[in-house]
C-alpha cells in the first residue's frame, strides 16, 4: 500500500479478532430470520425490537424513531394466456396495480430492453417480454418507449425488485418519474412458452398485478459509542427490512453489527473516535428510503463529523470464500484493500461503487467502504453476469432476493470471518491516529476520466486545464504520503475535508443537498455530454447550448480541484506543525 497510515494496526485486534463468535452470530441471525420484515410490517418492528434489546445490553445509546416514508409491497401477479391458463409470476415494488380482470394486450418479444429493440419490435401501446432483471432503468426506458406494461424474464428463480429509478422520498422535481405501468418477472422456462405462441403469430396475454404503494411509518434506529478523544465518528449501517426471511439479505448483516457492537462496546474507553451504527427501514421497498432520510435530516452533523460510511450487506452466504471483489470509494480504497488482506489473507482490489445499497452520503461527500463482503467464487452463469452488470460482481448466490433466502444458506465459519474484517476496520477507523484516507487514486480516477473526455471533445471543449490540474493534484497527494503517518487533528480534518471536495466528482451530478437518481452515475457525470459533441452539427444551436454547460460544469470541476490543492497545502503545514 502507498502509504504508511495505510499499514497502521490496532493493537485491540489481536484481542477482539479472535473473540468473534459464530455462536451469537448465528443466535443473531436466526433470531431475525425468524421473521418476514417487510418494510413496515409487523414482523420488521419484531427484528427491531431484538435488534435494540441486544444493544442496550451492550450498552449503547439507543435511538429509535419512525419515520413516514413512501413504500411499496408487491402482493401478487399472474399472466393468462388465450387459452386460460395461468402463468405464474411475481410483481415488483413501484409497479402499479391493474384493473380487477386485468390488462389484456398484444404481447410483443422486446430483447434486452433498450429502446432500439422496443423501437423494433413495435412496443408501442403493448406489452414486452424483456430478457433480465425488473430493473429501473429498463422499466423507465420501457414506459418512455409506450409499452403499456412489461413482462421480464428472470432465469430460474423469481428475484424480487424494485422498479423506480427515485433514490429515496420523491421530491416536485423527481414525482413524475414515480412509475405508472404495471409489471412483473417470470421464469425462463415460462418466457420460452410465450415465445413459442409468439413464433405462431400475434398473441394477446392477459397481465394482472397487485401492489400496495402508500406512505408508511417505518422503524429507524441509531446507536452509538462515542469517542473518548474526539467527536467524530464513522458510521455503521446495514438495512433490516428484507423479502421474505431474508437470512443472507439481511439477517446476517445485521448479526455481523451487533457483534461488533458487543465487542466494542465492551471496549469503549478505549476508542478515540466514535461509531455510530444506524439500521435502515425502506431499503428494499422504499429505494434507501431509511438511509436517503437520514442524509437528508442529519446532514450537518454527517458532514462535519463523520469520518467515513462503512455498509454491510449480506454477510455469511454458504461456499462464499472469494474476499478479492469489494467496493470502496477511491480515498477509501487502499485501506479498504489493506484490511481484507490482513485479515482474510486474500488481496483483492477495491473497485469504484455501483449505484446501489445505502450509499445515501455521497452528496455529503462522506467517503464509502463496501456493501457485501465475501463471495461466491466467480460464476460465468446467466445469472452471474446479470448480477455483475448490476453491482460489479458476480459473486450473489442465486438465493438473492428469492423465498429461499433462509438460514440453511449461512455458513457460521464465512459469517464469523467477514465479521472480523468489520471488527478490524472499525478499530482502524476509530483508533487510526491519522484517517486511513488517501485522495491520491481519487485524484487519479479524475484525470483519467477528464482525459478521455478531453480526448472525446475533439476540441469542441477544451478540458486539458481539468486534466492538468487533476495530475498535479495526485503529485502533491503523493509527496505527502510518507509525511502522515504524524498525527494531528489539522491533518485528519483536512483530509476529511479532502474527501467532501472529490467524492461528489467521483459519484453525483453535482448537487451536494440531492439524491441522484438510482441509475449508474459515471464519475465526472457533468463533462460525460463531451462524448456525443463529434455527432452534433457544431453550428446547430443543440451543439452550442451543450458547449455552454459544459464550460460551465468545467469551471465548477476546475474550482473544485484548486479547493482541493489548497487543502493539500494546508495538509503540508498541519504535518509540519505535527
Amino acid at each position: 500500500m502507498s502509504g504508511p497510515h495505510f499499514a497502521w494496526q490496532d493493537p485491540l485486534e489481536a484481542r477482539l479478532l479472535p473473540a468473534v463468535s459464530a455462536e451469537e452470530l448465528m443466535g443473531h441471525a436466526r433470531a431475525i430470520a425468524s421473521w418476514e420484515r417487510e418494510s413496515g410490517t409487523a414482523g420488521e418492528a419484531q427484528a427491531f425490537d431484538y435488534i435494540e434489546g441486544c444493544l442496550k445490553r451492550f450498552g449503547l445509546a439507543i435511538e429509535r424513531r419512525e419515520i413516514e416514508a413512501y413504500i411499496s409491497l408487491p402482493l401478487e401477479a399472474r399472466i393468462v394466456l388465450p387459452d386460460g391458463t395461468s402463468l405464474p409470476a411475481l410483481t415488483h415494488s413501484f409497479s402499479t396495480t391493474t384493473p380487477p380482470e386485468g390488462l389484456e394486450a398484444e404481447l410483443v418479444e422486446g430483447g434486452e430492453g433498450t429502446g432500439e429493440a422496443l423501437a423494433r419490435a413495435g412496443a408501442t401501446g403493448k406489452l414486452a417480454l424483456i430478457d433480465g432483471f425488473a430493473t429501473p432503468g429498463k422499466a423507465w426506458t420501457a414506459q418512455e418507449a409506450g409499452t403499456l406494461g412489461q413482462i421480464f424474464v428472470s432465469l430460474d428463480h423469481l428475484h424480487n425488485m424494485i422498479v423506480t429509478t427515485i433514490w429515496g422520498t420523491p421530491t416536485p422535481e423527481t414525482a413524475s418519474r414515480i412509475p405508472r405501468l404495471p409489471c412483473c418477472s417470470i421464469l425462463r422456462a415460462d418466457a420460452e412458452r410465450l415465445r413459442a405462441l409468439l413464433a405462431r403469430g400475434p398473441l394477446r396475454v392477459r397481465l394482472l398485478t397487485r401492489v400496495r404503494t402508500e406512505w408508511m411509518a417505518i422503524p429507524h434506529l441509531v446507536a452509538e459509542l462515542p469517542g473518548a478523544a474526539e467527536d467524530t465518528f464513522a458510521l455503521f449501517s446495514g438495512h433490516v427490512d428484507a423479502w421474505h426471511f431474508g437470512a443472507m439479505d439481511n439477517g446476517t448483516a445485521n448479526a455481523t453489527m451487533l457483534e461488533v457492537a458487543r465487542l466494542l462496546g465492551a471496549r469503549r474507553s478505549e476508542l478515540r473516535r466514535g461509531m455510530r451504527f444506524a439500521f435502515w427501514s425502506g431499503h428494499s421497498h422504499g429505494r434507501y428510503a431509511g438511509s436517503a432520510w437520514y442524509a437528508d435530516h442529519a446532514w450537518r452533523d454527517l458532514e462535519r463529523r463523520c469520518v467515513l460510511h462503512m455498509n454491510v450487506d449480506s454477510t455469511g452466504a454458504r461456499g462464499a470464500t472469494d474476499y478479492t471483489v469489494f467496493h470502496a470509494t477511491e480515498d477509501a480504497a487502499d485501506f479498504a484493500e489493506t484490511v481484507v488482506a490482513d485479515v482474510t489473507g486474500q488481496r483483492g482490489r477495491a473497485r469504484h461503487f455501483s449505484r446501489a445499497g445505502d450509499q445515501s452520503f455521497w452528496g455529503i461527500g462522506v467517503p464509502s467502504a463496501f456493501m457485501s463482503m465475501s463471495q461466491l467464487p466467480k460464476q460465468d452463469t446467466q445469472f452471474g453476469r446479470a448480477t455483475e452488470r448490476l453491482f460489479g460482481t458476480s459473486g450473489f448466490p442465486w438465493w438473492w432476493h428469492t423465498r429461499e433466502d433462509t438460514i440453511d444458506k449461512i455458513d457460521g465459519a464465512v459469517l464469523a470471518l467477514d465479521t472480523r474484517v468489520y471488527v478490524a476496520a472499525a478499530l482502524r477507523l476509530c483508533n487510526a491516529p491519522v484517517l486511513p484516507l488517501g485522495h491520491a487514486r481519487a485524484a487519479r480516477a479524475i484525470a483519467e476520466t477528464a482525459a478521455e473526455l478531453h480526448a472525446a471533445a475533439a476540441g469542441v471543449v477544451d478540458l486539458a486545464p481539468v486534466v492538468e490540474s487533476a495530475r498535479a493534484l495526485e503529485e502533491a497527494l503523493r509527496a505527502r504520503e510518507d509525511s502522515l503517518a504524524r498525527s494531528s487533528a489539522g491533518v485528519n480534518r483536512t483530509l476529511m475535508r479532502l474527501s467532501r471536495a472529490l467524492i461528489p466528482l467521483l459519484y453525483t451530478t453535482g448537487d451536494r443537498f440531492a439524491h441522484d437518481l438510482a441509475v449508474g452515475i459515471p464519475p465526472l457525470a457533468g463533462l460525460q455530454p463531451t462524448r456525443g459533441l463529434a455527432a452534433l452539427d457544431p453550428a446547430s444551436d443543440s451543439s452550442r447550448f451543450a458547449v455552454a454547460a459544459l464550460m460551465r460544469e468545467r469551471n465548477r470541476v476546475l474550482h473544485t480541484l484548486d479547493e482541493a490543492a489548497e487543502l493539500v497545502r494546508e495538509l503540508a503545514s498541519a504535518g509540519e506543525r505535527s
